[in-house]
């Protein structure tokens, strides 16, 4: 019933994480009865954003200029940065109002059947950096607490113990086992940020 165009559309949509063959349908059908306008209008923004938008030079943010908002923001402390997986993990915490310093993005978890070179290339621009500015004066692992995190989280141990004179620190247990900083409440954050730990 469905001809190829349509199914090569669906599939796209379907390879969105989190989204499954029901939801791509949905956005599909939904896509194609939007007013002609409205078609053209998505098509136009999707085509700038997939033409300016790269990543920050600092953090791995998305962004249009060479540095996102937070990295060229002269007010945030440049001596304390927080190494998140997601982007979304940004957004959460920038929501909470916590923290006053620059993020490194690590664009996701290192996963046993998943492709690790992009979170590896990253650990290693960390590292790069971390070599080359002895401002830093505290790492934040604000990664989740979650059986996934766990070999990340060796690769990142493997910095603490060749930059003894930074202090690396950890979120509290606000975040509770299993959890994901993407969906834990300001509150939580709070608690998790400013209670975070060294061990």
């Amino acid at each position: 019933m469905l001809i190829p165009l349509f199914k090569k559309v669906i599939n796209f949509f379907d390879s969105f994480p989190e989204i499954g063959p029901r939801q791509a349908l949905r956005l599909f059908f939904w896509l194609i009865r939007q007013k002609e306008e409205t078609k053209k209008n998505f098509l136009a923004n999707l085509e700038t954003l997939l033409e300016k938008t790269h990543f920050c030079h600092n953090c791995f943010f998305p962004t249009v200029e060479e540095f996102c908002p937070i990295c060229s923001d002269p007010k945030r402390q440049d001596d304390i940065i927080a190494v998140v997986a997601r982007e979304t993990d940004v957004l959460s915490l920038e929501t909470a109002k916590i923290f006053k310093g620059k993020y490194f993005i690590l664009g996701g978890l290192v996963l046993p059947f998943e492709d690790k070179t992009l979170i590896k290339e990253r650990i290693k621009v960390l590292e790069e950096r971390l070599e080359q500015n002895n401002r830093f004066k505290e790492v934040i692992i604000a990664l989740p607490y979650t059986r996934e995190a766990e070999p990340t989280l060796k690769y990142l141990n493997i910095l603490r113990k060749k930059f003894p004179d930074i202090k690396f620190t950890f979120l509290a247990r606000g975040i509770p086992t299993g959890g994901e900083v993407e969906f834990a409440d300001p509150e939580t954050l709070r608690s998790a940020f400013l209670g975070r730990i060294t061990d």
